[in-house]
């Protein structure tokens, strides 16, 4: 997931980029397909990362906010694929 958020902030920075307005499912669907991951296991990529800092009774959990940034974003981003519901 990592490597390809920064391949996609590559894209964007580049020469030739800008900003790319995609829907939820269309981020989502273009992440699945280049990584190969699945979407049902990435809704509960931050309650698992969480879980294994936890067990591993990791001292200073604030060396590891980046990467529960990411697990946060990719499980939010499984989660509500198809958007936010409106009320």
């Amino acid at each position: 997931i990592v490597e390809h958020l920064k391949t996609r902030l590559r894209t964007v920075a580049g020469p030739r980029g800008g900003v790319i307005s995609e829907t939820p499912l269309a981020f989502l669907h273009r992440m699945i397909t280049t990584t190969s991951l699945e979407a049902k296991p990435l809704k509960f990529a931050y309650s698992r990362l969480s879980s294994l800092l936890r067990t591993l009774q990791v001292p200073n959990l604030d060396d590891f906010n980046a990467l529960t940034d990411v697990a946060d974003f990719a499980s939010l981003v499984a989660t509500y694929s198809e958007g936010l519901p409106r009320f």
